[in-house]
């Protein structure tokens, strides 16, 4: 082989060479497109963990404080209760009472009752909105669950 035949078969090589760098470029330009999309999937699923963990976060504090305003309710109208019981003892220690005595001893069993009664409500609806939020609560653990158990 001469000189010129070793030429054109290099720039025969050559032209392969170029063709194979090309398609090697662009295989790159493939995986640097698959490495972008992965990228932004994860940037996309670490917002809505962060989305949610930020939910779950902010439910605890104010479910607690609210659980701890009700918890001081109830502690006052213990306390209350606890007074009208022993006023109603030291009452029927004494051997007689005065009607109007009664009657005001009445009055006061009746307001107590009916602040017993508008307790008991206010417990009842605490009760159902305490199932409600820790419902929604754990439906949004579960929810950070299964998108974890997704990003895996």
């Amino acid at each position: 082989m001469d000189d010129q035949n070793r030429r054109r078969l290099s720039q025969a090589e050559g032209r392969q060479d170029v063709e194979h760098w090309r398609q090697e470029i662009q295989n790159w330009h493939y995986d640097d497109a698959h490495w972008q999309q992965e990228i932004s999937d994860w940037l996309h699923q670490t917002q809505r963990l962060v989305a949610l963990l930020y939910m779950l976060e902010k439910a605890l504090p104010e479910h607690s404080s609210q659980l701890d305003l009700h918890k001081l309710r109830i502690d006052r109208h213990n306390e209350e209760l606890t007074k009208y019981r022993h006023g109603i003892e030291a009452t029927r220690r004494s051997a007689d009472l005065p009607s109007g005595e009664l009657n005001q001893q009445k009055q006061l069993h009746d307001i107590m009752a009916m602040n017993h009664l508008d307790m008991r409500r206010e417990h009842e609806s605490f009760s159902k909105d305490y199932r409600g939020k820790m419902r929604q609560f754990r439906d949004l653990a579960e929810r950070l669950l299964k998108e974890l158990d997704e990003f895996a």
